[in-house]
């Protein structure tokens, strides 16, 4: 019986330590996995971290893309706002103007007529080259002034361009068919305002406009041919060539 006892303690004791065993096998498979569930939070924590820190990346650099856009949109705006400013001045200025259309429509009136009126008595005391034609212009004017179907702003383009016209004369020369007071067809050539001459058909009489008598003055025979050439020249029918004809210097004050 004592031999079946230690056979049986023994037995327990060995049955004891497996048990234990197990349990420290079972102990150590638990620690096992929580080290391994800890190492994959661990890693699916750094996964998200990772993630976080990228999109903090692309949020930052997207914040500085826009923090230069907007630096870059309110250097614009205040350019834009300088250039409305400028053109609110221009603006403010046009309505000036137009408010003054009245006053100045009023006032470009009287003077064109008075620069009509000048116009004629220049001519009229004007070398006597084609007078008729640069009447009829001042005539033309005027029913211009009359017409209720011509605006101011053309008015004036024909007031000036009359004056224009004067202008040329002084720094053209021709020859043209006209007559005389006295009814006579005669060749007239004119250079410039500085001469102004008449030869007849026939040649035997030729003259210069007296500016000081107002008045044809007969030239001696020694001017004719240099008329005749004048007018031949004048007409482009020949090159034009050294001529001696009589000029009345202009007179100081």
């Amino acid at each position: 019986m004592k031999r079946i006892a230690v056979s049986t303690a023994a037995v327990a004791s060995i049955l004891l330590g497996a048990t234990l065993a197990n349990a420290q096998d079972a102990r150590l498979k638990s620690i096992v996995e929580e080290v391994n569930q800890a190492t994959k939070l661990a890693q699916d924590s750094q996964q998200r971290i990772d993630k976080t820190a990228d999109a903090t990346s692309k949020l930052f650099t997207e914040y500085r893309t826009v923090l230069k856009t907007n630096a870059g949109l309110e250097a614009y705006n205040a350019q834009q706002k300088r250039v409305i400013k400028k053109q609110e001045e221009e603006i403010e200025k046009i309505k000036n103007s137009i408010g003054r259309i009245d006053e100045i429509k009023r006032q470009i009136t009287p003077l064109m007529l008075d620069m009509i009126s000048n116009l004629e008595e220049f001519i009229k005391a004007d070398v006597p080259f084609q007078r008729d034609e640069r009447l009829k212009r001042v005539d033309d004017l005027r029913d211009a002034m009359d017409d209720p179907n011509v605006s101011d702003p053309e008015r004036f383009r024909v007031v000036l361009e009359a004056f224009k016209a004067e202008t040329q004369y002084g720094r053209s020369v021709n020859a043209y068919e006209a007559a005389l007071d006295d009814g006579r067809t005669v060749n007239f050539v004119r250079i410039g305002r500085v001469g102004f001459y008449y030869q007849t058909k026939d040649g035997k009489e030729t003259a210069v406009w007296d500016k000081e008598s107002g008045s044809w003055k007969t030239l001696g025979d020694e001017y004719t041919n240099s008329v005749k050439n004048m007018i031949r020249m004048a007409r482009r029918q020949v090159p034009f060539d050294l001529v001696v004809l009589p000029v009345q210097a202009p007179k100081g004050k």
